[in-house]
């Protein structure tokens, strides 16, 4: 029981994190490898690559395609063995 619970809450915050705006999902993305450079759980070279990826995202998001954006930064987080939310 407890793990359905689990289960349940997983993706109810998994929704909700795809629910944001794709600017607002590229930022926190974008927090989470600058972190983790500094930290030194990525490399410099992993964090350059998703930095450039996320340009391009955000670049379709000012563009107005959502759709494309979030695609984007989905692909970059399976890419980089990042988990997509």
């Amino acid at each position: 029981m407890r793990f359905l619970i689990c289960l349940a809450l997983l993706a109810i915050s998994s929704s909700s994190a795809l629910a944001a705006s794709c600017s607002e999902r590229i930022a926190f993305v974008q927090r989470v490898i600058d972190g983790d450079v500094k930290t030194g759980f990525a490399d410099k070279k992993v964090h350059d690559a998703m930095s450039k990826d996320l340009a391009d995202a955000g670049q379709a998001c000012r563009g107005g395609d959502d759709a494309k954006a979030q695609a984007l930064i989905s692909s970059t987080q399976r890419r980089h063995g990042y988990p997509v939310r």
